[in-house]
């Protein structure tokens, strides 16, 4: 069977998979009591199951079997990096769901994140090398005989850069996920991305390796929550379900990277999930700038001021949706040496979606000055 039927067949069973681990998950949820209960942030109306997160590891970790099923000799020669990856999504998962149960400090969250990196990074899945300019790559890792003092520095910036990457995917995320459908519906289109992207520069021969399983089985586990989870959803990702789906995509991306041209190694994951990404730098610079804490919930996240101006959350998402689609083309026209084009496009995008916030801006000022107006008339 050839590697893209294989991942077709996967994508299939694990989208079965993932509808029946997430309907498990919200009988759990309900049985429990783990449930999400409004509030004035929050725009739901009544509690809702909170346990998408175990649907999610649920179909990962049963993908994941099936990868040991249909490429036996691989698993047999990967064996660390593969018990690394299902070691890291549960302590990840297990992190979320306390701080969907109990609450966690932000720091001490952030500081479980960077550990469960730091464990992947020396198992292996890690960003080895960077291009500069047009020249040839560097490489951050260590090699040959170095002392153990060079070997260190000379590893530093890899491990800080992932480390980092996977801490800015797990918060990217839960950032977005405000809107039913909203992170499921963009981390299925980027798992496809990723996963049509590894395709293409999978070594021939090799077969199903963990680059090509992680995101076609995420994309699957997305798409079998979105079953249950688009509008009027009947179950949250939770943290417990969105810091899962980001660990996973920033695995993903870096263990099939990095049989991929060094210019491409970074540039790829980070077209293919812009849109979180964005959102997350935009965030933090906003709430850095307004004296806010970085870390503090808040409803000025562009699809809130989206809402704030009179669409729907379904027009929302889907907007969200079409953006993530035209950035997961743009990586694979990258992933295809189409650079130019690629640029051009994503220039494009980037000056569209400025001119948006700008109107958002326009719009939220024009209606506080109504209201001001209103209020010296009444």
């Amino acid at each position: 069977m050839s590697p893209t039927a294989a991942c077709g067949l996967l994508l299939a069973a694990s989208t079965l998979i993932g509808v029946v681990a997430t309907a498990l998950a919200r009988v759990i949820s309900h049985k429990t009591g783990i449930l999400d209960y409004p509030d004035a942030r929050k725009i739901h109306s009544r509690p809702i199951a909170y346990l998408g997160g175990l649907g999610i590891c649920l179909t990962m970790l049963i993908g994941v079997a099936l990868l040991g099923w249909m490429n036996p000799l691989y698993v047999a020669g990967n064996q660390q990096l593969i018990f690394a990856f299902i070691i890291g999504l549960l302590v990840i998962f297990l992190v979320g769901l306390w701080d969907d149960v109990a609450g966690m400090r932000p720091i001490v969250k952030l500081g479980c994140q960077l550990g469960v990196a730091a464990g992947l990074w020396f198992a292996g899945v890690r960003i080895e090398r960077v291009t500069v300019g047009f020249g040839e790559p560097l490489g951050l890792i260590a090699q040959g005989n170095a002392s153990l003092i060079a070997a260190v520095i000379r590893s530093l910036p890899s491990f800080l850069l992932t480390v980092g990457w996977f801490a800015a995917l797990m918060n990217a995320i839960n950032l977005i996920d405000g809107l039913d459908g909203l992170a499921g519906g963009v981390c299925f289109i980027a798992s496809l991305s990723l996963a049509a992207v590894g395709l293409m520069i999978a070594p021939f021969g090799q077969g199903l390796t963990l680059g090509l399983v992680l995101p076609v089985v995420a994309a699957g586990a997305c798409l079998g929550f979105l079953f249950h989870n688009w509008h009027p959803a009947r179950i949250f990702l939770g943290d417990s379900g969105s810091m899962s789906i980001g660990y996973i995509l920033a695995a993903a991306s870096l263990v099939s990277s990095t049989k991929a041209p060094a210019l491409l190694t970074l540039l790829l994951p980070l077209i293919a999930l812009g849109l979180p990404l964005f959102e997350t730098v935009f965030s933090f610079t906003r709430r850095i700038l307004t004296g806010s804490h970085p870390f503090k919930a808040d409803r000025r996240h562009l699809h809130h001021r989206l809402l704030d101006v009179g669409l729907s959350q379904r027009r929302v998402v889907l907007v969200f949706l079409y953006v993530t689609f035209f950035l997961g083309i743009n990586s694979v026209l990258l992933a295809q040496g189409r650079s130019v084009l690629l640029l051009a496009n994503v220039g494009v995008l980037g000056i569209g979606v400025l001119m948006l916030i700008e109107y958002l801006s326009f719009m939220e000022k024009r209606r506080n000055e109504m209201r001001s107006g209103e209020n010296v008339n009444g």
